[in-house]
């Protein structure tokens, strides 16, 4: 894993966690295991600044946030192809600090290319 900003550089991602990079490439992983069982992740970049968005209440407080990752992925899938994914990873949470709080992460898959 490389590239992303240190943890403690981006305080406005604690909603993600204190290790938003362990997060992110657990989640990552997760979702790529869930379309081929067999993939193996070998390497994360992370390749900008993540792109932050706050939205706040009719209080004033922060209720939404958004962190949109751009990312080479580098895994091995079932068969033992060696692929570099290029895409952008997002969170976007709801409703933070409430009883209806959520979390939902995407993928968008820019491309995909053998190596």
């Amino acid at each position: 894993m490389y590239g992303f900003p240190p943890p403690g550089q981006l305080p406005q991602l604690g909603w993600l966690g204190p290790d938003y990079v362990s997060v992110l490439v657990h989640d990552l992983t997760r979702g790529l295991l869930r379309q081929d069982s067999g993939t193996q992740v070998l390497g994360v970049r992370c390749e900008a600044e993540p792109a932050l968005q706050a939205s706040v209440d009719a209080a004033g407080v922060i209720r939404a946030h958004e962190a949109s990752f751009r990312l080479q992925v580098f895994v091995q899938d079932g068969a033992g192809r060696a692929w570099r994914l290029n895409g952008r990873w997002t969170y976007a949470g709801r409703e933070l600090g409430t009883a209806a709080a959520s979390v939902v992460h995407y993928w968008q898959l820019f491309s995909a290319d053998g190596v």
